[in-house]
Parts: structure tokens; sequence; C-alpha cells
């Protein structure tokens, strides 16, 4: 049976993406940020406020706070210290080249991702390199053209 591979399909966000990510609220201390991706093992969270959507928030948002020299080293942070820029959010059937040329262009390290107005997941550079190198693997591999 011959495998055909159809490069002309144009993946969606909902191909890579974390679904359902873990959160954290906006007036949470860094401290709880930093745990929760460590026990999780991943580098951004996104953040609400009274359960709605708010922003995102990075282990190098919080390295970066941290760092010897910065204003707010030496203060208790919290996750709203931290975040004030807006999120770059998608649809989870936006295709895959838009956001990953926006996400290069911009040079953001994430998307959220919604389904009908809700949080659905997350898309980081990570998962977006991961997807890519898993489909031009999957794409190399030799076609069996042999019948059986």
């Amino acid at each position: 049976m011959s495998k055909t591979r159809d490069i002309h399909y144009m993946p969606t966000l909902a191909a890579l993406m974390t679904p359902f990510p873990y959160h954290i609220d906006i007036n949470a201390p860094v401290e709880e940020a930093l745990a929760q991706m460590e026990a999780h093992q991943v580098h951004h969270l996104p953040v609400t406020r009274d359960g709605d959507l708010e922003t995102v928030i990075s282990r190098r948002d919080i390295e970066r706070a941290r760092a010897p020299g910065h204003r707010l080293e030496e203060q208790q942070l919290y996750v709203h210290d931290l975040c004030a820029r807006r999120p770059y959010i998608a649809d989870i059937h936006d295709p895959l080249d838009k956001i990953l040329l926006a996400m290069a262009e911009t040079g953001i390290g994430s998307v959220l991702v919604m389904r009908e107005g809700e949080l659905a997941g997350i898309v980081t550079v990570t998962d977006a390199l991961r997807f890519c190198g898993e489909y031009l693997a999957e794409l190399t591999q030799p076609v069996d053209d042999s019948v059986a």
C-alpha cells in the first residue's frame, strides 16, 4: 500500500497546541508562578483575573525581573508586576503558517489559543519547533511503494 503525504494541507493551531494549559491568577506571588512552572515543566502560564484570561507570564519574564540591578529585584513580586503587555491571542482554527510567521516577526514566545471565547490551549516556540521537526522528519521518510 502506498503512503501518500498531503503537503498541501495547512495544519491549524489545534495540531500543536498544549490543550487546557495550567494558569495562574494575576495577583499570585511570582514564587507561586515559578513553582507551578517547575511542577508542570512549562515555561509559560496564561494569567487570569477573576477567572477571565488577562495575559501570559513566562519564566524569562521572571528571570529578567530578578536579574541583578533590576529595579524590582528586591521587592516582593506578584504576577501583575510582570504582565504589562497584551498577549497574542489566536483562534484554534487559525492556519499554522500565519501564526508561526507572526511569532517570528514579532519575537513573541507564546500564543494563547481560544475556542469560542474560552482558553483552549497555548502554543510556544518550543511547541512550534517540535512540530516542525517532526513534520519534516515524517515528510522525508521514504514512501513504501511496494504492493503487498
